[in-house]
């Protein structure tokens, strides 16, 4: 194993000692690596090419349905099922997304330049190449393939 030196504000290392303890980590090195492991799973996947399937969830201020409609309507080739709710004044949308991943990119941006946009949040949920997780053969190990 290497070992890596990060310097870091007070406030931030103890930020991550409470969070640590909070969370039942053993101590700052396991948080890191868990915490480098998710944001290297998410931050390779979706700048791979070929096709791709993520979840995306989006809050916007309520009154701009029609504005942020717009949007999924000019991408509905990858919009697999939406769902939609409210919570505190926001509207509140979960997509499954699936097709290239240069669609997905355009759609999550879309929604980001968005002026009623509050957060986008994309999870690539297409394991193949996440790093830590062992690619498996197009049957998904319960009988089908997707």
């Amino acid at each position: 194993m290497v070992v890596i030196s990060v310097s870091l504000p007070d406030s931030l290392a103890q930020d991550l000692d409470a969070f640590s303890h909070a969370r039942g980590y053993s101590g700052r090195s396991e948080l890191v690596r868990a915490a480098l492991r998710d944001f290297l799973a998410r931050e390779t996947t979706m700048t791979r090419e070929g096709p791709g399937t993520a979840t995306l969830t989006l809050l916007y201020d309520e009154g701009n349905e029609r504005a942020i409609g717009e949007i999924r309507h000019n991408h509905t080739d990858i919009v697999t099922s939406m769902m939609h709710s409210h919570a505190a004044g926001h509207c509140v949308e979960v997509f499954v997304i699936n097709g290239p991943r240069e669609r997905l990119r355009a759609f999550a941006d879309a929604l980001r330049a968005a002026r009623a946009t509050r957060l986008v949040h994309v999870v690539d949920t297409d394991a193949g190449g996440v790093p830590g997780v062992p690619s498996r053969d197009a049957a998904d190990g319960h009988g089908h393939q997707h």
